[in-house]
């Protein structure tokens, strides 16, 4: 059942990735759906925390997290990262805004993990196979540090999303995440991390601490 489960999740979020529904049900097993708690009768609406729930629980069953990437939209693809980080403890923040105004630019993190006194400050980047890799790591990697440093002195405004936030010193990691590398780089001191290798990465970031750059914020009580 577990090789047919997750065929029939991989064709759902295929099915729904443009409308949020499938139309089509003919290629579904109806008691897989019963199993996944959605109808047996099209449309089946699928929403994008569904969509989420789903490729997690794909991973989870074995499908490779390169193949259900594909299946996902950008915004999922955030989502998925938060699903990642939650998994291992984190309270997560997806698109944290500052907006901006005539005297400080208008600023935005993909997905903010908070867990003890260290925050991952994510920028997710949906990217295939692309010509001047390097380079458009490098830039993307500039920003996010840019982003992070700014972050740091946002606490405030986070932990009004975070309420699970306590008073005191953070320190602040940018990251990377994209399905572009194949094992984790480094850019301008920011962590490029694979998706596939994100799970990893989190329980091994004790390791990086001396070679990624790291901004400390307060908190105020």
């Amino acid at each position: 059942m577990t090789s047919e489960l997750v065929q029939n999740i991989k064709d759902i979020l295929k099915l729904s990735k443009e409308g949020n529904e499938v139309s089509d049900n003919s290629s579904l097993n109806s008691e897989v759906l019963v199993q996944l708690g959605l109808p047996i009768i099209a449309p089946i609406p699928v929403g994008r925390s569904q969509r989420i729930e789903l490729a997690m629980l794909a991973v989870t069953q074995g499908a490779k997290v390169a193949e259900i990437v594909e299946l996902l939209t950008w915004k999922d693809f955030e989502g998925f990262v938060a699903g990642i980080l939650s998994e291992n403890s984190y309270s997560c923040v997806e698109s944290f805004r500052r907006r901006g105004n005539s005297e400080m630019h208008g600023m935005e993190i993909d997905v903010v993990g908070v867990r003890g006194r260290t925050i991952i400050a994510i920028d997710a980047k949906m990217w295939g196979v692309r010509s001047g890799k390097g380079s458009a790591l490098k830039t993307a990697a500039e920003k996010q540090k840019t982003r992070t440093l700014e972050l740091s002195s946002e606490l405030d405004r986070l932990s009004k999303k975070l309420t699970s936030l306590t008073s005191g010193s953070f320190t602040i990691f940018p990251v990377l995440v994209t399905w572009l590398v194949e094992d984790v780089e480094l850019h301008e001191g920011v962590p490029v991390v694979p998706i596939f290798k994100l799970n990893s990465f989190i329980h091994e970031l004790d390791n990086y601490e001396d070679l990624v750059v790291n901004y400390t914020g307060q908190l105020s009580s």
